[in-house]
Formats: structure tokens, C-alpha cells, sequence
């Protein structure tokens, strides 16, 4: 019989603007070529009795994405049965079961602490079973290749590349006009893809057990690595003899 493939749940997760509450929760569970073996993804009706969206403005498309069926409304309770009964059928399979996510130390985060919050501290975990973690951010830095240096836009600061899940799409699929929409289900897509693009390369997962071992600083980490130490500003497009100008 043939081993049952690895799985992997990608997850994304849109939160409020104060309290950080997740108001849009999606997931899409793929094998390492990407093909889906489940998904969801909801917007949580009781959220908005406690803050509103850091997105305000995108509220329009959640009418239209909720209209069109690419979201379901649905209390966090339920969200969170479904999330565990797929992850529950797909380790009964026989699958290695990992979530991941872009910053999943966000994701990871903010989950619980928002089924906390709506339920009033009576549920605290998001997870009801043992499953290993994966931040797509960090595995993917980990083997972008040295020329996203040279190209990438810069940081707010100026001082380092953007590594953002936005950016690192432009680059993996030679889009520079892509836009990320910052909607769940539609973020989880583009993640799946900077996901499976790392997977190719074959390094080592840094996987861990619990939300608290996950990297912190993964933008600086990356940039490091991309030997960019943030002591000048980037410059993108300008010859040097024209920068010592002021041209």
C-alpha cells in the first residue's frame, strides 16, 4: 500500500482592527504538488459585536464573495469543529498532517485567542489535535534564491527588501502587478502557491510543535540571509555615480 502523502493546512486568517479578532477564517489542505484534499473558508458572524475590520473599505467584496459562495457566514464555534474534523478525517487516513501558514505565528496566534473571546473563555484552544506547524514565510526565505535581493521592492523603511506573501508571489510567478487582496480564502490561494513553489526546492521544513517555537523576526532572517543588513538605504533603478550626486 502506498504511503499516504504529507498534507498540508494552508490557513489565513483576516482580523479586526482593535481587539484582533479573526472575523475571516480560510483554509485549503494540498500535498506538496498541490492538489486539495479540503478547504473552508467563513466569515464569523459574531466578530463584528466586538470590533470592525482592519479592512474596512474590502467590506463591499465580502458581499460579493458571500454572494458568489466563496464564503460561508458561520459562528467560530462550528468554523472551528470544521477546521478539526477535516484535519481529524485526514490523520485517520494515514496523512501527515502540518498547518502552515504565512506568519503563521500571526495565524496561530490570534485563532485561539479569538475563539476565547467569543466564547467567553469557555473553549481556549483552536486545535483539538497534535499536528506540527509550519510558517510558509520562513521555509520559503529559507530557499529564495539570492536574486529576490536585487529586485524585490523595498521595506517601508527603505532599508531591506519587502518579504511580504504579496511580494514573494510577484516574484515566484514573474507578476509585478499582482495584488494581494487581504480576504482569506483568496490569500490562502496565492500562500498555497509561494508554498508549494518552496517545496520544490527540497530543503529541510522547520517545523515545530507549538505556535511559541516559531521564528520571530523571519523578515530580518530572510534578509540576512539575502546579505542585506539594513545600515543603507536600498536603492532600485539608480546608477551609483548618479546616487553620490543626489541625480
Amino acid at each position: 500500500m502506498a504511503k499516504a502523502p504529507t498534507l498540508f493546512v494552508v490557513t489565513d486568517i483576516e482580523t479586526t482592527m482593535k481587539k484582533r479578532i479573526a472575523f475571516d477564517v480560510a483554509w485549503k489542505t494540498i500535498d506538496k504538488r498541490g492538489r486539495e484534499y479540503g478547504r473552508g473558508s467563513y466569515v464569523i458572524r459574531e466578530a463584528f459585536r466586538h470590533d470592525v475590520p482592519f479592512f474596512a473599505e474590502k467590506l463591499g467584496h465580502y458581499f460579493d464573495d458571500a454572494y458568489s459562495k466563496l464564503i460561508q457566514p458561520a459562528d467560530v464555534l462550528a468554523v472551528r469543529a470544521e477546521y478539526n474534523r477535516q484535519i481529524a478525517e485526514m490523520q485517520q487516513a494515514g496523512h501527515r498532517v502540518i498547518c502552515a501558514a504565512y506568519n503563521s505565528a500571526f495565524d496561530f496566534k490570534y485563532l485561539p485567542e479569538t475563539v476565547s473571546t467569543l466564547t467567553g473563555g469557555k473553549v481556549t484552544r483552536w486545535l483539538d489535535h497534535r499536528v506540527e506547524l509550519l510558517d510558509i514565510w520562513d521555509f520559503w526565505g529559507e530557499s529564495v534564491p539570492q536574486h529576490f535581493g536585487t529586485v524585490a521592492n523595498p521595506s517601508a523603511s527603505g532599508r531591506f527588501v519587502s518579504t511580504s506573501a504579496e511580494e514573494a508571489y510577484r516574484y515566484e510567478f514573474v507578476n509585478a502587478a499582482f495584488v494581494e487582496r487581504h480576504i482569506a480564502w483568496s490569500d490562502v490561494e496565492i500562500e498555497s502557491d509561494i508554498l508549494v513553489k518552496a517545496l520544490s526546492r527540497k530543503k529541510k521544513m522547520p517545523v515545530v510543535k507549538s505556535p511559541k517555537e516559531l521564528a520571530g523576526a523571519v523578515w530580518k532572517k530572510i534578509n540576512t540571509r539575502l546579505g542585506i543588513d539594513g545600515k543603507a538605504p536600498l536603492v532600485r533603478g539608480v546608477k551609483p555615480e548618479l546616487e553620490a550626486v543626489g541625480a
